[in-house]
């Protein structure tokens, strides 16, 4: 799952200059792959310590609601995995929408085949037409939705995590995911192949790679703000 967006993001943080805003930076993974010459902000829940058990340095914390930023402040922004933990999301692409100068770009990542995670903080699975909608609205075009993976994809990965599961459980369990391990390494071969090749069907994928553009002002040319 998460190579699958390091994939995508790298070519898109290449090239970005200027101002850029990591929303829900966590431990920052993607900070490195910036140019040099970038000004990075990091930027998380202030929940983050209790809920997550993170808290990392460089980062401003907020209550989730509004962005501490004046409108128009960022060139570009990125947030991976997230979406899907906040409950208000239409409120949120708003305020990832203000933040950005016109024309500015943001790139975001969002699971559909996943697990129930980091409990009771994951409200949302998105398909395409629910982002188009929401991305539209919220003050974006320019909208582009990729699929991560496939149907095989996905199968594969999920008999790996029953096999690590196995190997972090009781004995029997143990012993059950030693004896499927040479499984889980064809599954993770084929679950490669399947994301590098994009074999099978992306009706059923891990999720979706989402870049948008803040809309520019009805003439087409940017605010003076």
């Amino acid at each position: 799952m998460v190579a699958s967006v390091v994939n995508n993001i790298k070519p898109w943080m290449a090239a970005r200059q200027g101002r850029v805003l990591d929303v829900g930076c966590g431990a920052q993974p993607y900070r490195r792959l910036l140019p040099t010459g970038c000004l990075y902000q990091g930027l998380d829940w202030e929940d983050a310590k209790i809920q997550f058990a993170y808290r990392t340095a460089d980062t401003i914390y907020y209550d989730g609601t509004i962005f501490p930023f004046a409108d128009q402040q960022f060139d570009a922004l990125f947030h991976t995995e997230v979406l899907e933990h906040v409950y208000d999301c239409a409120a949120f692409l708003g305020e990832c929408a203000r933040v950005l100068k016109p024309g500015g770009s943001m790139f975001f990542s969002v699971p559909f085949a996943a697990r129930y995670h980091y409990i009771p903080n994951d409200y949302w699975r998105y398909t395409p037409a629910t982002l188009q909608k929401l991305l539209t609205a919220a003050g974006f075009e320019k909208i582009a939705i990729r699929t991560r993976g496939t149907d095989l994809t996905v199968a594969a990965y999920k008999i790996i995590s029953i096999v690590y599961r196995w190997l972090l459980g009781r004995l029997y369990q143990k012993i059950l995911g030693v004896l499927t391990l040479p499984l889980a390494a064809v599954c993770l071969a084929i679950g490669q192949a399947t994301l590098l090749w994009n074999i099978g069907s992306t009706g059923d994928c891990l999720g979706y790679i989402v870049t948008a553009q803040a809309r520019l002002s009805p003439q087409g040319e940017k605010n003076e703000n």
